[in-house]
């Protein structure tokens, strides 16, 4: 006889790891860097360049794809769809009742959920990383050696996608365990991500002028420093090169460069630019990278907790 845990993760397993729902997610994936190869000016302007100069300026757009858009918004609405409804789906349909009336823990639940969600949302990701890279290979000719450069941060966009995924899915499986519906358990995490976000990026800039940034502790709340840290030190430990264009746009929104005002720093005594961006270094690598390692232990046991002391009717 099975285990109770086993048998719920192949019914997690079964009820989205399907073909529709990955070909839906690619699809979305996909449009942006599709958008951008058919129609920008820079893609144009990529055609008429050498190939070296093509991959060079390409690996660029496709990391900034990649942080802000495959391994960004696009997984963390993912992981927030699937796991805010883990308890809010059950109790909406009425079935959570029948599910812990058998011989079933309620941590077991939780726990057997999160864990198939991760193996589906790392198959998805992997998935669309892929789809990516075949796009801009195949719209902008690349040949068999260029593709293995992009092929080749599969291995770093991946350990940055995980600490998204479980960040992002235990937040949303802790929801879950709060509201009856999945709808209201969307609301409040959604908001919470956009304001974590989109709220820092004017904010952080006259915080840190102003002397009350960390004064405040305005740099422990600010998870879009710390990801887009994490970001920057794994292409480090990885060997890998922004272009200074593509640092001051990751800068922008996570505040992990100074940005000069025409977006590039340049050595004026020799007159050429110089190849990277001054880091802004509030949080080590080390320090970033445990922050959301614990968020997702910390998520979860709250979760767990709310939902063990939960009146099920």
């Amino acid at each position: 006889m099975q285990n109770n845990w086993l048998v719920i993760f192949k019914k997690t397993l079964k009820d989205y790891l399907n073909v529709k729902y990955l070909l839906v997610y690619i699809a979305i994936t996909m449009l942006p860097p599709l958008i951008f190869s058919m129609s920008a000016e820079e893609a144009k302007l990529f055609k008429n360049l050498s190939l070296e100069l093509r991959v060079e300026y390409l690996l660029g757009f496709f990391l900034l794809f990649a942080f802000t858009w495959v391994c960004g918004i696009a997984i963390t609405m993912f992981s927030v769809f699937i796991c805010s409804g883990f308890v809010a789906d059950e109790v909406s349909n009425r079935t959570l009742i029948m599910v812990v009336a058998k011989p079933i823990r309620r941590t077991t639940l939780i726990i057997s959920k999160f864990l198939a969600f991760v193996i589906i949302a790392l198959c998805f990701e992997i998935v669309s990383i892929l789809s990516t890279i075949y796009i801009l290979a195949s719209f902008f000719d690349l040949d068999v050696s260029s593709l293995f450069r992009f092929i080749e941060l599969l291995p770093m966009l991946m350990i940055y996608s995980i600490l998204v995924i479980l960040t992002y899915g235990s937040l949303s499986t802790a929801f879950s365990t709060m509201f009856s519906s999945k709808m209201k358990a969307l609301i409040p995490t959604i908001t919470l991500i956009i304001l974590s976000f989109f709220a820092f990026v004017p904010l952080r800039s006259v915080a840190r002028t102003t002397g009350i940034y960390e004064k405040y502790y305005l740099d422990v709340l600010d998870v879009g420093y710390d990801l887009g840290n994490i970001y920057t030190g794994l292409l480090k430990k990885f060997n890998i090169k922004l272009i200074p264009p593509m640092q001051a746009i990751i800068g922008s929104f996570t505040g992990t460069y100074k940005i000069p005002r025409d977006g590039v720093k340049v050595d004026y005594d020799h007159g050429f630019i110089l190849p990277e961006l001054d880091e802004v270094k509030y949080h080590s690598f080390k320090h970033s990278f445990l922050k959301f390692m614990g968020l997702p232990l910390l998520f979860l046991a709250i979760g767990l907790l709310i939902f063990n002391r939960r009146d099920v009717h």
